[in-house]
């Protein structure tokens, strides 16, 4: 039977074709279920390939199957039951999706980091990607990027055996390519994501006249929270904001910038008080109460010096950065370090 694939990029396979996008993203997550299995197997192989410095297994984490919605948000999918809200630009095709059966690797230190990709890139699931005109790893690592969460992204491809209904006929089974995401990362960046993702999730949301762009002097950047995400933007903004405060040593620019964020929580992210609590069932003790309000900070030149005009938007946005560009000065200083073992160490020491 016909499949339908994207030429010459890295792409996933589906039976449905490129007309209907939502029996597409079905399929491909009928299609993960099987390919965790097989991701999972190509973790075990790999594990036994490299030790850490005790000797025992690099361990791995395996994420959860990335949900419809979020697939479907990713596609433009607004309603699933009304393509006539579905966006059309800035958005990816299902067939373009390859993250939704996903893994993570966290070692101690980046020279067994580095050992492991290297002999990644060795593997039939990477050689099967890496002439495609996207790429196949996105290696943060490896660009010189200082004071931010960088990490190391592979597609690899597995292979499934994998039928499914196609207009009510069911297909026959065939082997078929499914592209899953493994990320490797060192335990440093694991504890920086946790704080350091609050000022980076802000700053993707900014834009400059259209374009997905953070900078925060700029008048004409503008960052736009959506109200359905305020909560989740909100949380991990104060979990940050209080990591933060903790490792200042008294740095009165970080104190300063906490304390305009923190202002920024209390008059836009209000959650309510304990007197109004007691009327309220448990379910919504913790729900903000500025409803689904997007949350706009407007960019613009801000002079920390003088500590002026707290509550405005370029005092905001420079805090966003501020305290971004904090974390992952003290998050990124890692250096690579003896005691890699195993197969995955002996490619390396050849590279």
């Amino acid at each position: 039977m016909p499949t339908y694939t994207l030429d010459r990029v890295i792409s996933q396979t589906t039976f449905w074709s490129h007309d209907h996008k939502r029996n597409q993203i079905e399929e491909l997550i009928e299609q993960a279920d099987l390919a965790k299995d097989e991701l999972n197997r190509f973790m075990q192989t790999l594990s036994n390939k490299v030790n850490n410095e005790s000797g025992k297994r690099i361990s791995y984490i395996r994420g959860p199957l990335k949900t419809r919605e979020r697939i479907a948000a990713k596609c433009g999918i607004t309603q699933w039951d009304n393509p006539s809200t579905d966006k059309t630009s800035g958005v990816k095709k299902p067939l373009e999706v390859k993250d939704i059966a996903r893994s993570t690797i966290v070692f101690r230190t980046v020279a067994q980091m580095l050992a492991f990709r290297d002999y990644i890139y060795t593997t039939p699931e990477y050689q099967a990607l890496k002439d495609k005109q996207t790429p196949a790893v996105k290696d943060l690592w490896a660009v010189g990027i200082q004071d931010q969460y960088k990490d190391v992204k592979f597609f690899l491809q597995v292979e499934i055996n994998f039928s499914t209904k196609v207009n009510n006929v069911q297909m026959p089974k065939q082997k078929i390519p499914h592209i899953v995401e493994l990320q490797l990362n060192v335990c440093q960046m694991a504890w920086g994501k946790t704080y350091g993702h609050a000022f980076y999730n802000l700053s993707r949301l900014a834009r400059i006249d259209g374009e997905e762009k953070f900078v925060w002097d700029d008048p004409q950047c503008v960052i736009t929270v959506p109200g359905n995400i305020k909560g989740k933007v909100g949380d991990k903004l104060r979990t940050a904001i209080t990591h933060c405060r903790s490792i200042a040593c008294g740095d009165q620019h970080i104190l300063l910038a906490t304390n305009i964020l923190s202002k920024l929580i209390s008059n836009n992210l209000k959650l309510p008080s304990a007197r109004e609590r007691e009327t309220l069932p448990a379910a919504k003790h913790y729900s903000y109460k500025n409803g689904v309000r997007p949350l706009v900070i407007q960019c613009g030149p801000y002079a920390p010096e003088k500590q002026a005009n707290q509550d405005s938007g370029p005092a905001q946005a420079w805090a966003i950065s501020h305290l971004a560009s904090f974390i992952w000065a003290n998050f990124t200083k890692s250096q690579a370090k003896p005691g890699v073992t195993g197969t995955a160490a002996n490619w390396h020491a050849q590279g």
